[in-house]
């Protein structure tokens, strides 16, 4: 049987902040580069991994940001707190995300996910602040996870992740299927090109 045991989140894997040292952080010079740059919003959106992104940096934006690796779990700490996504490509985030990466051995990105899921009402009650909330690194160093081994998260993440991707599989369908039918709308009810308008 399994051993669950206490860990902080700093024995589990690498903490950091993304960066975007530049100020104002929406000035144009930064944008439209090959590097793409992540989001809360793009976090938020993203149903387990995230495979799109709304923006990109430049080799300017790049050189005051930091390029993050595939696997890299996000985490939310402003506006929408507690979201969480893991890199399908390597990209840059703001300091209003936190980047978890697992130690090897250790821990499961997937596990650590789904465990941060279900701890994202605690998260942002520990978020609170007088002005704005935010939930920092520290913050997140406070909170206990109790975790089994290395073996007992995979098997775990691998039966939730299955779940997950069906889940992403029907809803690209979905989408697939929404925008046949709006097509089908288009060209028969506006350019009035249904079957037989021939005659």
């Amino acid at each position: 049987m399994s051993k669950w045991r206490e860990y902080r989140i700093s024995e589990l894997g690498t903490v950091n902040r993304g960066k975007s040292k530049h100020r104002p952080r929406n000035d144009k010079i930064l944008y439209g580069g090959e590097y793409p740059f992540i989001q809360t919003g793009d976090v938020k959106e993203a149903n387990f991994y995230i495979n799109k992104h709304t923006e990109t940096y430049n080799d300017l934006g790049l050189a005051q940001s930091k390029l993050w690796n595939i696997g890299t779990l996000c985490v939310t700490i402003a506006a929408n707190i507690g979201d969480t996504a893991i890199l399908t490509y390597p990209a840059c985030f703001p300091d209003s995300i936190i980047g978890f990466q697992p130690y090897e051995g250790v821990s499961d990105v997937r596990f650590v996910k789904y465990y941060f899921d279900i701890y994202k009402r605690h998260m942002e009650s520990i978020s609170m602040g007088a002005t704005q909330n935010n939930l920092s690194i520290k913050k997140l160093e406070s909170i206990k996870f109790i975790f089994p081994d290395l073996k007992t998260q995979e098997k775990i993440a691998d039966l939730l992740s299955t779940y997950d991707e069906l889940i992403e599989n029907n809803n690209r369908r979905i989408e697939i299927l929404e925008k046949t039918a709006e097509e089908i709308y288009k060209e028969w009810f506006v350019r009035m090109r249904f079957p037989g308008h021939e005659n």
